[in-house]
């Protein structure tokens, strides 16, 4: 019978015991029978015998590696293999849930790293022989220990300190150091002690890692998680690597005087980041418009074209500028005329609280009249175009608050819509939601505040209302102290940022 088939038949399910004891009289053969699962305990402490009678040592070997890792090896004979002079067996033996407890102790002790490894790996290890392998002169073995899943917090707190970076880090991630992990010499360490920590338990040593050597880490702490200090941002600000100056230009605590310089960074991640901060001021947000239209007169006057990356990039900036809800109205009208946006949407711009009157007039009959359907709606939509020159631009907006046309209906996101309109549509909301937009009202800053107030009392269109970027204080407060608690944080927040912000201004009382 040629190899292969004898192979096949040593793997087979249905090979009977007797056959198998045949087959095994070679070592290749044995090898295979000790590592079906299943094994008959009998069956593997006679191939256990065999390898350990046979004469040729090499060839057996791999024989007792597989009993040393089958479940069904006995233990007594487990303890046997625990010593055998091959480091594979032994490394087997060690992670072996059946091997005696005395084997392992033994273990500890053994000349070879990679069996210590193991042993650090048992799913359950001894207190005795944990304490010993914390100890072990092998950085390797200690961060086994520390990795191991069921690692006691003793034996991790044995490792605290340990002279190995690698040891540290894992603790450090573990949250089992202390404070000396904000100081360690090693870079990573002290990046995965500043990742684990928010903003309160940073706020005393903010001053120090803000100067840290290494710029990962100060990127971290100028992220808003974990820093609300606009004195360390400030500084952050002006880091020399555009990683640090991006997380502050994202952080919602960082000072109005420092994001407005951060608008004209040279680097398209700060631009990015800023562009993307809920709270970017308007000032910053002009000045950023102002950026990308000197980016475009430069192009022009050099006569370069960006390429796409660079054209994708700023594309994606003016977008943001444009869909920012505390982007002024004038500063989205020269951002608009400038065309830097070739696939903007006069739909998307309807539901944002800051474009001019009579721009936003346009948007909505331009988009909505390629979409009117009725005879209700061809009225409404030509009495809204009839009025166009002939009325003021707020009476217009108020006038398409109440249209059936879906997208002229939606200026009551607008701030120009007057503030009767906007209680009136509030009130026909409340007798007959279909129809109604409420989400686009709540983002409107000139929305009534008593109907802001219920719906924060009731737990309602908090997400679009945080939108607002003037969203008065109590709506604020209520909306801190509701039971949604991603939304009370995120009010909380906002709270602290506004007093911060009326602090720099000098401003005393409410920061309304």
């Amino acid at each position: 019978m040629t190899t292969d088939l004898l192979v096949d038949e040593a793997w087979r399910r249905a090979t009977p015991p007797a056959r198998l004891r045949e087959l095994a009289a070679d070592p290749a053969l044995a090898r295979i029978v000790a590592s079906r699962i299943g094994l008959p305990a009998d069956l593997a402490e006679e191939l256990a015998v065999r390898a350990e009678a046979g004469g040729d040592v090499p060839r057996w070997t791999p024989v007792a590696r597989a009993l040393a890792a089958q479940p069904a090896t006995a233990p007594a004979r487990l303890a046997r293999l625990s010593a055998h002079p091959d480091e594979g067996v032994r490394r087997a033996a060690a992670v072996h849930r059946a091997t005696p407890r005395r084997a392992v102790k033994a273990l500890a002790a053994d000349p070879a790293v990679a069996v210590r490894r193991a042993l650090a790996a048992r799913e359950k290890l001894p207190r005795s022989v944990a304490a010993v392998l914390v100890a072990d002169p092998c950085a390797d073995v200690r961060l086994t220990v520390a990795r191991r899943v069921g690692a006691r917090p003793e034996e991790l707190d044995a490792l605290v300190g340990d002279p190995d970076p690698r040891v540290r880090r894992v603790l450090t991630a573990l949250g089992r150091s202390s404070a000396a992990d904000l100081a360690d010499p090693d870079p990573r360490v002290r990046r995965t002690a500043v990742e684990r920590r928010g903003h309160r338990d940073l706020a005393p040593v903010l001053d120090t890692l803000a100067g840290d050597p290494d710029p990962a880490v100060r990127a971290l702490v100028a992220t808003r998680w974990r820093n609300h200090d606009p004195v360390s941002l400030a500084r952050l600000a002006e880091d020399p690597d555009p990683r640090v100056r991006a997380a502050t230009a994202d952080n919602w605590y960082t000072p109005v005087a420092q994001l407005t310089a951060l608008a004209a960074d040279p680097d398209r991640r700060v631009l990015a980041e800023l562009s993307d901060n809920r709270l970017a001021p308007p000032a910053a947000l002009t000045r950023l418009a102002d950026t990308l239209a000197g980016l475009a007169d430069d192009d022009t006057a050099a006569g370069r074209e960006p390429d796409p990356e660079e054209r994708e990039e700023r594309r994606r900036l003016v977008h943001a500028v444009l869909g920012h809800p505390a982007t002024p109205p004038e500063t989205l009208r020269r951002l608009h005329a400038l065309e830097l946006n070739p696939y903007f949407h006069e739909g998307n711009a309807m539901s944002q609280p800051n474009w001019p009157a009579d721009l936003l007039i346009g948007f909505g009959l331009d988009y909505s009249g390629r979409n009117v359907e009725g005879e209700a709606e061809r009225a409404s939509f030509d009495r809204i175009e009839r009025a166009v020159g002939t009325q003021p631009p707020e009476q217009v907006l108020a006038a398409m608050v109440g249209s059936p046309v879906y997208y002229l209906s939606r200026a009551v996101a607008n701030r120009h819509v007057p503030p009767e309109a906007l209680a009136e549509y509030a009130r026909a909301a409340a007798l007959s939601p279909e129809g109604h937009d409420l989400d686009d009202l709540a983002r409107n800053p000139a929305a009534p505040r008593d109907v802001l107030l219920g719906w924060a009392a009731e737990n309602r269109y908090c997400s679009t209302m945080m939108e607002n970027p003037e969203l008065p204080v109590p709506v604020l407060a209520a909306i801190a102290g509701c039971s949604d608690d991603d939304h009370a944080a995120e009010a909380r927040d906002l709270l602290e940022v506004r007093t911060l912000r009326a602090a720099a201004r000098g401003e005393t009382g409410n920061p309304c």
